[in-house]
């Protein structure tokens, strides 16, 4: 690529009026000037300094007025205050005259300097030479190339006084203007030509075969600007539209404002865009402001009855272009327009941008100048406007996919309900990281809110885990001896003998019980000295019909006696499954009565937390009724639960019950979401209690009794609050009404628990289940909305 940008222009050039005064010579002549034309030829022989070339300007301006005339050949006078047009000397942007409103609007004095061409580089210089060569090209070549293949040349002006844009295209007539060779011009072969211009902007090529030092431009040239900078603006928007972040990037939002701007002629224009995502109860916004908050509140509650009555708003409904053209004399201001005024706005440009019939994203133009901003105006934004639809489109789905990655990173799974508040922190921490790349998650607290906690676990899980696999060993054993019996039948060998005491020891430690190291010694036994036996002895004859035998009864994947262990796993597998698949119907119905954040956890059973309130939402507030509603909720759903098992019981091939309890905690309490262990936990010291307590009251045992609070067939609720009692009275009133308990209901004590004391216990049994009249089982948000009726 050439480096002439950073050169002067390299052809000589010299100013000259003959060939215009020849011009009119000739019109004179052939009798196109009337009577003065006697007058003129006196004159210009008068005057031969006008035929030679002018290297003093003084004599421009001794003959000022008759020169004046004489380019009114090129210039017409009609044209004075209209036509941007100027005469210069051969490509040196030195005007000898210029038009009334060309000297308004184009200051000469540094143009080439400040210009900035349509060229690599964006130097003018660059296209000055470029244009000297094709004019000899042109000229001594045969060539047609400026007539018949003209590329327009555009330049770009920044306003000294407002610091806009202002973009022209420029038009130069060389027909004064003549090419001088200092020695006869070579031909060039056609296909150096084409060569050439294949590399049209390679000038250090092209003077190669058109050297400077050969040519002289003589006379002058006619250049004429036209303003182009609305077209040339809404193009150039429109390709910056077209990267990926020109919304959301500082520089690049900067430059596309700029060129509004530039559009409009209004350095003190604002612009802001903002998208709005619903489902995440979130407004994007550039730059960021308080009032897309405000309208994305409104936008949740568009069928109530406390509207804000913004423009906004309106536009926004309407999906149309609004104009405030004086916000101070506008008679229906809500206390967004009311924020605009104090904010020194006084004129405000609103268009929704919508796509395929849904309205995503607005943009927003204000003014602190009355009047600036009117439809005229917004006329001129919808030639852009579906590009900058598609750029909201793009940064929102992009957006959404590089905020839900880094929340992915961040946090893991997001629970739905309050996705909203992390998806807004994830684009906190992505516009941070974009300066500062050390950047973490800001912390995110949800406060007042009301924990719900309950546990369905298997009885005795680990007794019958352990009876499981004790059983299965002492079973691999015996069949482990009655093989290595069989061996010593056909052979009499020191390590058979050896084994089968070792059989012997492992079989009677096991029958006084099983502790922590004997499943791992009785399998390295019978993996690294039992089973190398089969190996050995495989090929005997004699012996393959017991080798099949013992490894018919091994588990064909761990190569152990597997029966009850894995009849164990099952039935928890099922009970586990059971439990979870009745939790989950039942929360999808509870997120229809509120929104709330939910979560199981699986062990040896399922355990479930589920925190409810206003702050985990952003246009609901949570009261004490819908507090009631789940807690009624969480108890059918218990009872739910232990029904199910009981029917489940009959197909399990282990035989397991499963215990139930509920915490009740009276007060709300703040939790916050730890980015290391990704999840919830409560905030406060004062809240840590509730946690204690959550993961100790499964192990409580009821005052003075020596019995455990869990039994199979019931269900417990523990609580620390008198008044709690009252309450679940009326849930158990209910219960019994439908048929869903037994007996009564049974007011304990508990024993004190580490950091928990003074806890109470409400425990009820549940009815076995009753097939429905209908076959069909009621809804249990029905149940529960019924009750509360009832109640």
């Amino acid at each position: 690529m050439s480096n002439i940008h950073h050169r002067a222009f390299p052809f000589n050039t010299v100013l000259s009026l003959r060939l215009l005064v020849e011009y009119w010579e000739e019109r004179i002549r052939s009798g196109e000037v009337p009577a003065f034309a006697a007058q003129l030829l006196a004159y210009i022989d008068q005057a031969p300094e006008l035929r030679q070339p002018i290297d003093d300007y003084s004599t421009l301006e001794k003959h000022r007025p008759f020169i004046n005339f004489l380019l009114t050949a090129a210039i017409p006078l009609a044209s004075n205050s209209t036509d941007l047009v100027a005469i210069i000397e051969p490509f040196n942007f030195k005007a000898i005259y210029g038009t009334a409103a060309f000297n308004a609007h184009i200051d000469l004095t540094d143009f080439e300097e400040q210009a900035v061409a349509n060229v690599p580089g964006g130097r003018v210089t660059l296209g000055k030479t470029l244009r000297a060569c094709l004019m000899i090209l042109e000229k001594y070549q045969d060539s047609r190339i400026l007539s018949s293949n003209p590329k327009p040349v555009i330049v770009t002006l920044k306003d000294k006084v407002t610091g806009l844009d202002r973009v022209y295209k420029v038009e130069l007539n060389h027909e004064f203007c003549e090419v001088i060779p200092h020695t006869a011009p070579k031909a060039i072969d056609k296909n150096i030509i084409k060569f050439l211009i294949e590399k049209i902007y390679d000038v250090d090529l092209w003077l190669q075969y058109f050297r400077p030092e050969d040519y002289t431009f003589q006379g002058f040239l006619i250049t004429r600007m036209i303003d182009v900078t609305e077209q040339e603006m809404l193009s150039s928007i429109k390709y910056d539209l077209l990267e990926r972040e020109a919304l959301m990037q500082p520089e690049s939002f900067s430059r596309i404002e700029h060129k509004v701007q530039s559009l409009f002629g209004m350095a003190d224009i604002r612009m802001s865009i903002a998208y709005l995502d619903p489902s995440n109860r979130l407004a994007i916004s550039y730059p960021a402001t308080e009032r897309w908050e405000t309208l994305l509140g409104t936008i949740s509650d568009l069928q109530g009855a406390h509207l804000s009555g913004s423009v906004y708003e309106r536009s926004w409904i309407e999906r149309r272009n609004i104009t405030v053209e004086n916000l101070q004399e506008y008679p229906f201001r809500s206390p967004i327009e009311e924020n605009l005024l104090a904010d020194g706005v006084r004129n405000i440009l609103l268009t929704p941008l919508v796509d395929e019939g849904e309205t995503i994203g607005m943009l927003e133009l204000v003014s602190p100048v009355p009047g600036q901003l009117n439809p005229v105006s917004a006329h001129k934004m919808e030639h852009v406007l579906p590009m900058f639809t598609t750029a909201v489109k793009r940064v929102k789905e992009e957006l959404s996919t590089e905020v839900r990655a880094l929340i992915q990173e961040e946090c893991t799974a997001i629970h739905a309900t309050v996705q909203w508040r992390f998806f807004e922190a994830g684009v906190n921490l992505m516009n941070k990281r974009r300066t500062n790349d050390k950047a973490v998650l800001e912390e995110i607290v949800f406060k007042d809110v009301y924990p719900l906690f309950g546990m369905a676990d298997v009885r005795n899980s680990s007794i019958e885990r352990n009876v499981a696999i004790q059983r299965d060993l002492q079973e691999n054993l015996v069949l482990a001896g009655t093989l290595l019996r069989t061996f010593q039948e056909h052979m009499s060998l020191p390590l058979l003998d050896a084994a089968l005491v070792k059989v012997e020891e492992h079989f009677v430690r096991l029958g006084r019980g099983l502790v922590s190291s004997d499943e791992s010694d009785v399998l390295d036994f019978l993996k690294q000295e039992i089973h190398p036996l089969l190996h050995r002895f495989e090929h005997e004859a004699a012996l393959q019909q017991a080798i099949e035998h013992y490894r018919s009864q091994l588990d064909p994947f761990f190569g152990v006696v597997y029966t009850r262990r894995q009849a164990f796993e099952d039935s928890l597998q099922q009970i586990n499954h059971t439990i979870g698949a009745c939790l989950d119907d039942a929360d999808d119905e509870a997120q229809k009565m509120f929104p709330h954040y939910f979560e199981k956890y699986r062990t040896d059973g399922v355990e479930f937390t589920l925190y409810v309130g206003s702050s985990l939402l952003k246009d609901r507030t949570f009261d004490a009724y819908n507090l009631q509603n789940f807690r009624l909720w969480q108890l059918l759903t218990m009872v739910d639960i232990a029904r199910k098992i009981t029917s489940l019981k009959a197909t399990l091939k282990a035989q397991l019950d499963i215990t139930q309890l509920i915490l009740v905690h009276d007060q709300p309490l703040s939790i916050r979401f730890r980015a290391d262990e990704h999840q919830f936990d409560v905030d406060g010291a004062y809240d840590i209690r509730y946690e204690i307590v959550k993961k100790r009251i499964d192990k409580a045992f009821i005052k003075n009794t020596g019995e455990r609070l869990t039994q199979p067939g019931k269900i417990a609720i523990v609580y620390n609050q008198v008044k709690i009692e009252d309450e679940y009275e009326r849930y158990f009133h209910y219960l019994r009404a439908r048929n869903l308990m037994v007996g009564v209901v049974e007011m304990l004590e508990l024993e004190a628990l580490p950091g928990a004391t003074g806890l109470r216990a409400l425990r009820i049994a549940v009815a076995p289940e009753e097939p429905a009249a209908n076959g069909e089982a009621p809804s249990l948000a029905a149940g529960v909305e019924e009750a509360l009726r009832l109640l």
